[in-house]
């Protein structure tokens, strides 16, 4: 099959897992960013290349800063999953075998990052807690976008499924007609 057909029979699918993780990665960001913002009214100090940032730029500047680069690398490292998923259906003889590895690599990037980004949600909501600052609409909210994220990840691996059965019934068609 040319790309040109395999693009006709997945670009929907191989978009559709760009946006669901664009989406999950901005609503666990959300929470994320109110904690940490929060915790930065109180004047807790934060480390790293966030506290360069803040630094260099002001803390509503610095925040907005690094919350943008970081949303930029993830959007990033998805793209070019995601490209790697166009590559592996487009081999010839051994896609059966890359193209769901590579969606393993997809989700299993996907659940590492997210996974990750609440577990430093929860960190600066317990940072907000020893402060002494009532943290309950905080952990409302990370579990309201973190059911949201929850279920973007679950689609997302629905639609790798679902291309991939797409991909297999297009390549079946396919090699009949020859």
């Amino acid at each position: 099959m040319s790309l040109r057909e395999l693009l006709k029979v997945n670009s929907r699918e191989h978009l559709a897992i760009y946006a669901l993780a664009a989406l999950a990665n901005l609503l666990l960001s959300i929470p994320q960013y109110l904690a940490v913002n929060t915790a930065l009214e109180l004047a807790v100090n934060p480390k790293g290349a966030t506290a360069s940032l803040i630094a260099q730029y002001g803390s509503s500047n610095g925040l907005v800063l690094d919350f943008l680069r970081s949303a930029l690398i993830f959007q990033g490292v998805m793209a070019a999953l995601v490209i790697g998923l166009v590559g592996a259906a487009s081999s010839q003889r051994s896609w059966k075998w890359q193209y769901p590895l590579t969606g393993v690599f997809v989700s299993t990037y996907l659940a590492y990052h997210l996974g990750g980004k609440f577990l430093n949600a929860l960190g600066w909501i317990g940072v907000l807690e020893t402060s002494g600052v009532s943290v309950s609409n905080v952990y409302g909210d990370l579990f309201w976008f973190g059911l949201g994220t929850a279920i973007c990840y679950l689609l997302g691996i629905l639609v790798l499924r679902r291309s991939y059965n797409r991909l297999a019934e297009a390549r079946d068609a396919h090699s009949r007609s020859y």
